[in-house]
């Protein structure tokens, strides 16, 4: 099982085809910041979309156990590192 979140998101620029569901993830933490704050809100958002926005269309990647919670901790790195392609 996994996700696939280029269905919904833009992470790079190079990424030719994305879906536009949800808003573009490129350079996520280079606007938001590269703060505890902002890892635990991404790390929050990705486990359980609904906590946020009753009515999200993003799943509930940690409370429906789609993701293991190290694959969230894994995307949640690659939304923060500022060396990832995503804030690059």
């Amino acid at each position: 099982m996994g996700a696939n979140c280029y269905a919904c998101h833009q992470l790079t620029p190079q990424e030719l085809s994305f879906g536009t569901i949800g808003p573009s993830l490129y350079q996520f933490a280079k606007l938001r910041g590269y703060g505890a704050d902002t890892q635990r809100y991404a790390y929050g958002k990705i486990f359980n979309a609904d906590a946020f926005a009753a009515c999200s269309t993003m799943p509930r990647f940690g409370h429906n156990q789609i993701l293991t919670e190290q694959q969230i901790k894994d995307v949640t790195a690659l939304l923060m590192d500022p060396q990832s392609p995503v804030n690059k």
